[in-house]
């Protein structure tokens, strides 16, 4: 391959790369994965709002000099291919996905927020419920004590009125009587 070519794809993957630092990403390594998979794979991701590059790896590795990411470099050997989402636990999520769906697919590991961590931490980024999930469970635990204040102040002006009906029935029966 010429070098101005090597030049324009390096240029490229800066780029595509560009916001690696911020939203990082997940390398896998897809080698014996056939043709008809990775177009399914591609479709599946694109619906996640994410996207799968396969790169080469000495191109790849200059582009992340540049980035600054140098770090990542250790992942790069075999077959690889890159997943982005908006963030790193999306990517993960669509990672992990990518195995279930097709087992030529092996997780080698991220770049999340500029430290390069294994299989095992990505597994567990995307075991981290969604942004949605997570809100319904703040709202939920905020709302718990809030709930309990509300029928407890709610019970004592109960409990006020029982007793006058209380009072007032025995009167009553005391004037009958």
């Amino acid at each position: 391959m010429a070098r101005e070519v090597k030049e324009l794809i390096v240029k490229e993957l800066t780029e595509t790369f560009r916001d690696i630092n911020e939203t990082g990403c997940v390398l896998v390594s897809y080698r014996g994965m056939k043709a008809d998979e990775a177009h399914r794979l591609r479709q599946e991701v694109r619906q996640r709002s994410s996207r799968v590059t396969v790169v080469k790896n000495s191109l790849f590795a200059l582009a992340l000099d540049r980035l600054g990411a140098a770090e990542l470099k250790s992942l790069l050997e075999g077959s690889i291919a890159v997943v982005q989402g908006e963030n790193s636990v999306a990517a993960a999520k669509v990672a992990q996905e990518m195995t279930k769906l097709c087992a030529a697919i092996q997780v080698r590991g991220a770049y999340v927020d500029g430290a390069v961590v294994g299989p095992e931490t990505v597994e567990e980024l995307a075991r981290i419920p969604s942004r949605e999930v997570l809100l319904a469970m703040v709202a939920g635990a905020l709302l718990g004590p809030l709930r309990r204040l509300a029928l407890g102040l709610m019970a004592k002006p109960r409990a006020l009125v029982s007793a006058l009906d209380q009072l007032r029935t025995r009167s009553a029966q005391q004037e009958v009587a």
